[in-house]
């Protein structure tokens, strides 16, 4: 009885979320797994460093930099967070570099160097998303959504089938839309609903300014109260993201 209670505990455990402001995310704030594809160079620290199989300490190590050695990296991710060799600061970026299509990572924290400022021609993070609803006025909706926010050139919004992240319509609490962003490890899915019956009567103005919103929490952002898309009070004035909405996801997506 005492172990059948122990593995009920420990599912739920598992499988909590917590409602943050109109999106979910894991009580553990586990780190989006997306890897930013870049070019860039670094000198590991002075010290034999671990190269690993993946952005984490519990990660196989398959061999060793040796001290004060460049090395080309061809992007980077996040994972465990290590202490700086040089500042003592946390940090959790794992660069990694490729051959023969397999990928090698080493802790940003024994390596000097970063990887360049945002490409604005190279979406900083890539999603796959699928638009699950049939009604015309609202497919338009969130296909102008999803253009909005590729406009950033932060983000990368990727249509496509049976995509781990849903734009449809449905029940949305009580509210015109809904969306949310939940990560699993190192699987991050979320979506939107719109609820067509509180929302039938509104122009197409505003049913994009509504779908841009709501994937706007797919894609990590909170509500704000400036001038923002993310802003509710702004919804029937603005239909796109604001340059305080692009800053934000440079803060959330940049090293």
């Amino acid at each position: 009885m005492l172990e059948r209670i122990l593995r009920t505990l420990l599912l739920f455990t598992l499988t909590l979320v917590t409602l943050v402001n109109g999106y979910f995310v894991t009580p553990t704030s586990a780190q989006d797994q997306s890897e930013y594809k870049v070019d860039f160079s670094g000198v590991s620290a002075p010290i034999p460093v671990n190269i690993r199989t993946g952005p984490s300490t519990s990660a196989a190590i398959i061999d060793r930099l040796s001290p004060n050695t460049r090395v080309q990296f061809s992007g980077w991710t996040r994972g465990t967070s290590l202490t700086d060799y040089w500042t003592s600061a946390s940090d959790n970026r794992w660069f990694f570099y490729e051959k023969n299509g397999v990928k090698y990572y080493v802790a940003s924290a024994f390596i000097n160097g970063n990887p360049p400022e945002i490409d604005q021609n190279n979406p900083f993070v890539s999603y796959q998303v699928t638009i699950t609803t049939n009604i015309p006025a609202l497919r338009q909706a969130y296909e102008k959504a999803i253009r909005n926010w590729n406009n950033t050139g932060i983000v990368l919004l990727t249509p496509s089938q049976n995509a781990p992240i849903t734009l449809g319509e449905g029940y949305a609490r009580g509210y015109d839309g809904f969306g949310w962003w939940q990560s699993n490890g190192s699987r991050v899915t979320g979506g939107t609903v719109i609820q067509w019956n509180r929302v039938s009567n509104r122009n197409a103005a505003y049913l994009e300014a509504l779908a841009t919103h709501e994937i706007g929490h797919v894609i990590r952002l909170n509500h704000r109260s400036d001038y923002s898309i993310m802003n509710n009070s702004w919804l029937t004035r603005i239909t796109g993201p604001t340059q305080n909405d692009i800053n934000e996801l440079r803060n959330i997506y940049s090293r």
